[in-house]
């Protein structure tokens, strides 16, 4: 492991290490590769690991070689072992672990131990082994060790040992227990060779997926996400990073459906914001292909999990607008400019409550239209437009005072031709209204003033 990996594997082994070597981790065993189940006895996770099991082995190997015999010890190792590594298996399906070591073996080894102890009523022998299996467990629950594997040790070394208690040794060809014990190493860790390139766990295939995804390959990395969930289908990333990928690609229904999944597994402000963007961005999608019924859809499915989602209402209000229900529309905006009141949600609300006030003008409702142009000029000012129109309306109602004043501020942002011609007009306006009411002087002013305006020149072109 060291030659394949480097020098800081003698400390802590990787994971990417270990499953290549065959540690034990549930989804590939379910995939048939088996040996994992065997290869992971002797895999340890680094040399203090290595150390402290080997320690053990020693304290209590010879004794059970001397109770049970040579070939027997073996054979209670090796099936406490397996069945450590089955419990691991069956314990970690729903949230898969990597795990090595030889701990379910010897486990196993010290469990049959304690009841060879008992049968031989040595109970200062029993009382240590009871003891160190106790230490055992409880050591797994602070360190976060897999007791699952304990467990199975313990339980088939003590059916084991019981099998084999009244037993009597028997002489054994020196070479028989090594020989054993090599045969199932050399075929345990041929199955890691033979499937080095399929040792994948849902993490090293989600990382693998990012790496493509940070260079363009879309594709590749949802093919790796796709592995990661065929390994773990509850891993939350997995799923959101499988959302992220099909999302730029513009597969908008998957991306939802995997953005959802990893918001139920983990229902955090993450996924939760990963939601609401693809539902937005898919109403944006929707509206470019001319569907806006289905486009206001999305856009509320991503307000009803978020109703503070700035982009949500603003798209939404533009599209309810779109299809004819401008109030709604006005009304989104509204929220979009109480959220987030910056120039360009501002400017948004006044364009549609300047449409609105056009169509107002255009039924003849003059006085709902002052009002209208109004509001959207308290929400943007710059647009010259906005007070020109404000001005006809206010010549529509009698109120060429205010059309002068409301077309001067139109003059001061775009002096053009039309804009001159209408405050010209505004002017006479106010000069017959002045004269009508007895003021001489303001109307011989606006007489003047008018006069001079059709005589300066034009400074901006305008439209």
């Amino acid at each position: 492991m060291v030659l394949s990996a480097g020098r800081a594997e003698i400390a802590a082994a990787s994971s990417e290490t270990l499953m290549r070597f065959g540690a034990n981790y549930a989804p590939l065993v379910r995939e048939g590769q088996l040996h994992r189940l065997v290869a992971s006895m002797f895999l340890h996770i680094g040399l203090l690991h290595l150390c402290l099991n080997s320690a053990a082995l020693v304290s209590i190997g010879p004794t059970l070689e001397r109770d049970y015999g040579r070939v027997t010890f073996v054979a209670i190792y090796l099936a406490s072992g397996l069945a450590g590594s089955v419990a691991s298996v069956l314990w970690h399906l729903a949230s898969p672990v990597v795990s090595a070591g030889a701990s379910g073996a010897l486990c196993g080894a010290i469990a049959a131990g304690a009841v060879y102890a008992r049968h031989a009523r040595r109970p200062a022998e029993l009382r240590m082994l009871l003891s160190w299996a106790a230490a055992t467990l409880a050591f797994g629950v602070v360190v976060g060790a897999d007791n699952a594997a304990h467990l199975g040790g313990l339980a088939a070394g003590a059916l084991l040992g019981l099998a084999a208690r009244n037993r009597r040794p028997r002489a054994a060809p020196p070479l028989a227990p090594a020989a054993l014990v090599l045969g199932v190493v050399v075929l345990a860790f041929t199955g890691s060779v033979l499937t080095r390139k399929a040792s994948d766990t849902a993490a090293s295939a989600v990382n693998r997926g990012v790496d493509f995804a940070q260079g363009g390959d879309m594709e590749s990395a949802v093919a790796a996400y796709r592995r990661a969930l065929a390994l773990e289908p509850k891993d939350a990333i997995a799923h959101y990073d499988l959302g992220l990928a099909l999302e730029r690609l513009g597969q908008f229904d998957a991306a939802i459906f995997h953005f959802t999944r990893a918001y139920e597994l983990e229902p955090d402000d993450r996924h939760r914001r990963g939601l609401v963007g693809v539902h937005v961005n898919h109403g944006v999608a929707l509206a470019e292909r001319g569907d806006g019924v289905a486009a206001i859809a999305a856009y509320r499915r991503a307000l009803a999990l978020d109703d503070t989602n700035v982009s949500a209402h603003r798209n939404l209000g533009l599209a309810l607008d779109d299809s004819g229900d401008r109030a709604g529309g006005i009304a989104e905006l509204r929220r979009t400019v109480e959220l987030a009141p910056n120039a360009e949600t501002k400017a948004a609300l006044a364009s549609l409550l300047v449409k609105d006030a056009i169509a107002l003008a255009r039924d003849e409702k003059h006085a709902e239209a002052i009002v209208r142009y109004r509001e959207a000029i308290s929400f943007d000012s710059t647009e010259w437009r906005t007070h020109y129109n404000l001005a006809i309306a206010l010549l529509e109602v009698g109120e060429p005072g205010q059309a002068v004043s409301a077309l001067e501020q139109a003059q001061e942002l775009a002096d053009s031709e039309a804009v001159r011609k209408l405050l010209s007009q505004a002017i006479e306006a106010r000069r017959d209204a002045r004269a009508d009411a007895g003021d001489l002087t303001g109307a011989l002013d606006d007489l003047e003033r008018a006069t001079l305006l059709r005589l300066q020149p034009v400074t901006d072109a305008g439209e």
